[in-house]
């Protein structure tokens, strides 16, 4: 009797140390609507916001924590000029990033500053054939992310997940914590997948790749529940978003960044409040 008493009183601390999982957003079109969908949100959270400077960000970043007091953090999401390659990778204009890395490390103000590196092939596909700065530009923004820290910055790195680590870091797309120090998150759209595969795949090769990302420290993009800068129409339901958030929250993932705040809706708050 006194061992049942006892289990069952280790399993009520074990269940009350179970840390809630972070729920985040991207938001990549911040814009009048933006802030109707900030003030839909009632628990913590965290917004990376798409912005072309920092003037702009910090507006974003003040508006966001008036509208709403359980925005804890806004991340700036720097996002370069479609004709130079928009994401930041060793194919964007090098004048572009060198624009963007020396506003953040100048800035007069030193406080904390946390921002968020979209990893990506250069939206204009025209530059993907350009490999004369392309050498020039991986050391500069791995030279970057390293030094960031001198700068009271901290990076997080957004990286796709369907190519392999080793040519996403020859690629100059991804860089490993350990020596650069930033937190990585992986895109793990699985709407993209959903579209030519039956759920029971998708959910399985989800499950895998979340367990490998929990043993690895990383964390995780999902979605899609609202378009991005290609205009997708397949998002994934309520339903399949609590799916994944269980199983991420099962693994132990820290933090679970949703693409994007655009498509946040009661449906969607009532599936995120159960993990929040």
């Amino acid at each position: 009797m006194f061992k049942v008493a006892a289990y069952f009183i280790l399993l009520f601390v074990m269940i009350g140390e179970v840390e809630a999982m972070q729920i985040s957003f991207f938001e990549e079109y911040p814009d009048d609507g933006t802030a109707e969908k900030v003030s839909g949100i009632d628990f913590d959270t965290r917004i990376y916001v798409a912005a072309r400077n920092l003037s702009a960000f910090y507006s974003y970043e003040a508006q966001f924590k008036e509208q709403n007091g359980y925005v804890e953090e806004v991340i700036y999401w720097p996002v370069l000029k479609k004709e130079e390659g928009y994401w930041i990778s060793p194919w964007s204009d090098s004048e572009a990033l060198l624009r963007v890395f020396q506003e953040i490390t100048e800035r007069k103000d030193k406080r904390e500053l946390e921002v968020l590196l979209d990893l990506e092939p250069s939206l204009q596909r025209s530059r993907l054939l350009r490999f004369k700065e392309f050498k020039h530009n991986k050391e500069q923004i791995g030279e970057f992310i390293k030094k960031a820290k001198e700068h009271n910055v901290s990076i997080s790195t957004v990286e796709k997940s369907y190519i392999s680590e080793s040519a996403l870091e020859l690629l100059g797309l991804s860089f490993a914590p350990e020596e650069y120090g930033n937190k990585k998150i992986k895109m793990y759209y699985s709407s993209y997948r959903r579209r030519f595969l039956p759920d029971f795949a998708v959910n399985k090769l989800f499950e895998r790749k979340i367990q490998r990302y929990a043993e690895e420290g990383v964390q995780v993009g999902l979605g899609l529940i609202a378009p991005g800068i290609h205009d997708e129409k397949h998002y994934i339901t309520p339903e399949i978003l609590e799916n994944e958030l269980k199983i991420a929250s099962d693994y132990g993932i820290k933090e679970v960044v949703i693409f994007r705040l655009e498509g946040l809706n009661e449906e969607y708050v009532k599936v995120l409040e159960k993990f929040a």
